[in-house]
């Protein structure tokens, strides 16, 4: 009988999971729609539907569940896997001990991390990291992701909230961040700031994130300037870190990495203008190459590796 894990991954708008090989093979995956991702109840709720969809399917194909990883937004400590922040767009969940509940559901060792930091595993361990000893990712999306691999292992601090680039200042006095703080990159680069800022130039109120990305692939001018003015912020954040850490690649995922070169060349142009010459020299800057399995991916590769 094959060993498989469950990795689940909460997003602001579904849940996705599926079962995962040691090797990362996906063996099974699904996801729980958004009407069920509304609070802590409804997070419940799908949780316990995406068990008992991950059980259905194991008995089915011979498949022995042995751990279940999970990744959410927020800040993530300890065995018990305790929320000490949590997304604006998921209510209720501050002080909720996922751990202990996902163990009483699943029967299983289970571990729990930040979203970004999963994901970041998956492709550090097999994705467009594997190889490399340090490497900066970074997940543009609704909101702005992080995660930090050095030595090859993530560096989480005291807290788990080692490599949350996204809240690094960037601009202070700026705009007033959901966390308490003001100027925050996330606020500049991300799916909602490219929104705003495409606004901001002429573009269509009606127009998404997604739509924005689409018109600038189609050379319209207004969404191009947005996502270069994306990129170019998303490469100086990254350059203050990479200043620290001397990155050997920086991993660019998320749903805005649809726009590929749209957005990671004016980031990388900006990124070696600040950063230092040694800091920078030979640092490649690449596409995820998981896609949006990035996240069950690295969360079941968690539960393996530490589910407890």
């Amino acid at each position: 009988m094959s060993e498989v894990a469950i990795g689940i991954d909460i997003g602001g708008t579904e849940i996705k999971y599926g079962l995962v090989t040691p090797r990362g093979e996906v063996r099974h995956a699904g996801a729980v729609g958004t009407e069920v991702v509304a609070a802590r109840e409804g997070v419940q709720r799908g949780l316990r539907e995406v068990l008992a969809s991950c059980r259905r399917h194991a008995e089915l194909k011979g498949l022995e569940i042995t751990a279940l990883g999970m990744g959410i937004p927020g800040t993530v400590t300890g065995r018990r896997g305790t929320m000490l922040m949590t997304p604006p767009q998921i209510q209720g969940l501050k002080g909720w001990e996922t751990g202990t509940y996902l163990r009483r559901l699943a029967r299983v060792p289970v571990a729990v991390d930040n979203d970004a930091t999963v994901a970041g595993l998956a492709e550090a361990r097999i994705g467009a990291g594997r190889g490399f000893e340090t490497v900066i990712l970074v997940t543009v999306g609704t909101g702005l992701g992080g995660a930090l691999v050095v030595g090859g292992q993530l560096v989480r601090g005291e807290y788990g909230t080692g490599g949350e680039i996204g809240h690094a200042v960037f601009i202070p006095d700026g705009l007033p961040c959901a966390h308490g703080g003001r100027g925050c990159l996330e606020l500049y680069t991300s799916a909602k700031a490219l929104v705003r800022i495409y606004r901001e130039l002429g573009g269509r109120d009606q127009d998404s994130a997604r739509d924005i990305v689409a018109k600038a692939k189609q050379g319209q001018r207004r969404a191009t300037r947005a996502l270069g003015e994306i990129g170019r912020n998303l490469g100086l954040g990254v350059s203050a870190l990479a200043n620290v850490v001397a990155p050997d690649l920086v991993v660019v995922g998320g749903g805005l990495s649809a726009a590929g070169r749209l957005l990671i060349a004016p980031a990388r142009e900006s990124f070696k203008e600040q950063c230092l010459p040694y800091a920078s020299k030979g640092v490649r800057w690449v596409r995820a190459r998981l896609g949006n399995k990035a996240g069950l991916i690295g969360a079941a590769l968690l539960g393996i590796e530490e589910g407890v």
